[in-house]
């Protein structure tokens, strides 16, 4: 009986002093919180920033003292309060007071393309708040600081190996003699946009793209392509965007015209809230290609192309969205045997690395599947075709500063088709440098 009792006594010590241990690492926190706040009052940042990580050797993941860690860095203009306040919204991407703070940071930086975008993320997490009020407040400063330029200019310029040299990144025709010849090239790209009318409701555009590929040694694949587009916006309601755009391209091959080609893409945005979208596509396309020494028959290709598609757009946490696509499309040209029907699945996610060494990079995954069923009898199989695409493709883009970034991307194709001379594999690693004014 007295054993019993010393080991019901021994029991009840040891959980008191556990109890006593939990709740002093509770009290130590909730002291180095209590006296991060008081010193944010008072303008003492150093020893704020010094109690907030105080708090956080204790509680490494918790959100509140990663926030106002970044506060704290924010207020003394440190150059870690953009890490520390990006982990707080990584931990809670619904908290609008870290949304708020990222705003206010990039506002005291003048980078007010990203101010906004998180000052607007506010307003919609935490509508008819404080925090909403002093959102609307920032962005009617940004607004009146801002200068919008009518006009915008992007170049790019690099080089990439190719292992495979396919005309078209899109799987059209493989030129006879160039398929399984590998190459390196350079290539320039330039697009010129220019706003027509932009209202809070509407919006319209033109811009011209001018792509430049030149081989190092198939110079007679050389591709220039010229790109003209309009297109426009009209915001139904806050939760639905009409959008629309025209295209004309046209495409030379070496010196050869190769194919020009309209199209009109009419689409619709719904906005679900907390960055939840969802995308419907319909793009009608009428293509006219020419025949050449190299291309013969190429005008056999000559057609129409409906597409539909949808694409959902999801967001994981702030740094990370997943976006996952399915189109249906059908080609029509003038001899049958061109003629499919096309079935495409993707899915991708982009995200921002979190880690200092890799701040501002953004990072995107892309998987893809294409399946496409040729109507008419193949001349060289004698059989209808049926082709199976699988890609994968990794991008790299480091944001050098507001106005330069440098992009690395490598592109993976496996084509698996019942007709052996449309079986092939393809790799495309790039390097690109751009530039946008």
């Amino acid at each position: 009986m007295k054993m019993r009792y010393l080991i019901n006594i021994a029991v009840l010590l040891l959980v008191l002093i556990s109890f006593s241990a939990s709740y002093a690492a509770t009290s130590t926190y909730d002291l180095h919180i209590a006296k991060g706040i008081a010193y944010i009052e008072t303008n003492d940042y150093k020893n704020a920033v010094d109690e907030f990580k105080a708090a956080l050797s204790e509680k490494p993941d918790d959100p509140i003292a990663a926030l106002y860690l970044g506060i704290a860095l924010s207020r003394a203009g440190d150059s870690e309060a953009e890490t520390a306040l990006k982990k707080a919204l990584a931990l809670n991407p619904g908290e609008p007071r870290t949304n708020l703070e990222l705003g206010i940071l990039y506002f005291t930086k003048a980078v007010y393309d990203e101010a906004k975008d998180y000052f607007e993320n506010t307003i919609e997490i935490a509508p008819n708040t404080e925090f909403s009020s002093k959102s609307a407040d920032y962005l009617r400063l940004i607004k009146e600081r801002s200068v919008v330029k009518p006009w915008a200019i992007n170049i790019s310029a690099g080089g990439q190996y190719d292992s495979n040299v396919v005309l078209n990144p899109d799987d059209t025709a493989m030129p006879t003699g160039v398929s399984r010849r590998s190459d390196w090239k350079a290539i320039v790209y330039l697009r010129g946009k220019y706003n027509l009318i932009t209202k809070e409701s509407y919006e319209g555009s033109i811009s011209y793209s001018l792509y430049q590929s030149l081989h190092s040694n198939l110079n007679d694949y050389n591709i220039t392509q010229n790109l003209l587009e309009l297109k426009g916006s009209y915001n139904i309601s806050p939760l639905l965007t009409l959008k629309g755009a025209y295209a004309y391209e046209y495409v030379l091959v070496g010196e050869a015209f190769y194919d020009s080609a309209n199209s009109i893409s009419p689409s619709l945005v719904i906005s679900e809230g907390s960055g939840f979208s969802t995308v419907i596509d319909y793009r009608y396309r009428y293509a006219r290609y020419h025949d050449d020494v190299l291309f013969e028959n190429n005008s056999d290709r000559t057609g129409t192309n409906n597409l539909f598609g949808i694409t959902q757009n999801i967001p994981i946490q702030a740094n990370l969205l997943a976006r996952v696509s399915y189109s249906h499309d059908e080609e029509h040209t003038r001899v049958d045997y061109w003629n499919y029907r096309g079935n495409k699945g993707s899915a991708g996610l982009r995200f921002n690395m979190p880690r200092k060494i890799l701040e501002n990079t953004l990072i995107d995954l892309t998987g893809e599947y294409y399946s496409k069923n040729y109507e008419g009898v193949s001349p060289s199989a004698g059989n209808e075709r049926d082709d199976q695409a699988y890609t994968g493709t990794i991008s790299v883009t480091k944001q050098l500063s507001q106005n330069y970034s440098l992009t690395l991307s490598h592109l993976y194709t496996s084509n698996d088709s019942n007709i052996d001379s449309y079986n092939y594999k393809r790799s495309i690693t790039s390097a690109f440098y751009n530039v946008r004014f």
